[in-house]
This record gives C-alpha cells, structure tokens and sequence, in this order.
C-alpha cells in the first residue's frame, strides 16, 4: 500500500516538474508575434492609464451623477461596446479578431475626433490618446500583414453619433469609459491570441 502510493507521489511529483518546465503559452511559438504582443500590451496599458486620468478630470470637472444615473444616460445615448467577439473564441482566429478590434479603433478614434472638439480643456490629452490609438491601429495593421492576414477596411460612420448632438459632456465621458473597457478588452484579446 504504501510502495503504491509512493509511486502515485513520484508520478505526481514528476508531473508537476514537467508542466513547470513547459513554455508558457504565451511565450511559445512565433517569436515575432510574442514581441508585438508584449510591446502592445504595455501600449494598451499605457492608453488605458491616458484615459483613467482624463475620465476622473473630466468627471470632477463636470460633476456627472451616480453610476446608475450615467448607465441610463448611456442607454438613452446610444453608446454601445464595441464587438470583438472573434477574439473570444477557442482557438483565437487571429484574422478576424484583428480585424474587429481595428474596426473599434477606428470607431473609437472617429468619437474621440468630436471629443476634442467638445472638450477644449482636455483638448492636449485627447489627442495624445487619439495619437496612441493610431500608432496601435497601425501596429496591429502592420502585424496583420506580417502575418499574411487579410485586413478588412470598414466604412466610417455618416451619421454623427448621438451624444455629440445633446448631452455633449456627458456623451463624451461615457464614450471615453467604454473606450478604456475596449483596452482591457484588447489586453485580454492580445494575450488569448498569443496562446
């Protein structure tokens, strides 16, 4: 009794030596996808710090409601999240995933066009976010054609969004919080995809 489970402890024990001396997902495979997803992530995080600064200034300069009051507001708004759900799935299809968060960058940095606009104050910051969000579309653009995907180039919206009619401030606020639960979204979606 005790040799068998001796041997189911060595068995065990060996298991484990082995799984902690396997590559992390993450790290395995193409080399030059790891070094554009580790540089990515550290811009995405980047932006994400940009737009958490913006918020809480814009939110303490403008004195918006409660979290349930800024959630209907953002329901009567019309501002949705931004689809990647390529990028959830298992395994990851790269192409499509990229592609989806190209389309929200792109969308993100139309609305960011009319918050510089409505938000003269912050008008420095939210062109250095638009800058960043370029320089990532352009990174991701660049990788995609490394890679041998197929980009797909949607249209730009002609309508103008929403908020940028009535409840200006606010309307941007709430666009700039999306946008940043999109960086988290792409962080997450970066990472799946390198695994």
């Amino acid at each position: 009794m005790s040799s068998t489970r001796s041997g189911l402890l060595v068995i065990i024990a060996l298991s484990w030596l082995m799984c902690s001396a396997a590559p992390h997902a993450e790290f395995s495979g193409d080399p030059g996808l790891h070094q554009f997803v580790s540089k990515n992530k550290e811009f995405v995080i980047r932006i994400k710090t940009d737009l958490l600064a913006l918020n809480e200034l814009v939110r303490k300069a403008f004195s918006f409601g409660s979290n349930r009051e800024l959630i209907t507001m953002e329901k009567l708004l019309g501002i949705q999240q931004v689809n990647i759900s390529h990028c959830q799935q298992d395994p990851c299809d790269m192409e499509r995933c990229f592609n989806q968060v190209q389309a929200g960058l792109q969308t993100y940095s139309g609305y960011l066009s009319y918050i510089h606009q409505i938000l003269v104050t912050y008008a420095d910051q939210v062109h250095g976010i638009q800058l960043d969000i370029s320089n990532l579309s352009h990174n991701i653009q660049q990788q995609m054609e490394e890679s041998s995907l197929t980009s797909v180039i949607y249209p730009q919206a002609e309508n103008e969004p929403k908020f940028v009619e009535v409840q200006r401030e606010i309307g941007s606020y709430l666009v700039l919080r999306k946008l940043q639960l999109f960086m988290d979204m792409i962080f997450r979606a970066l990472r799946h995809c390198s695994t």
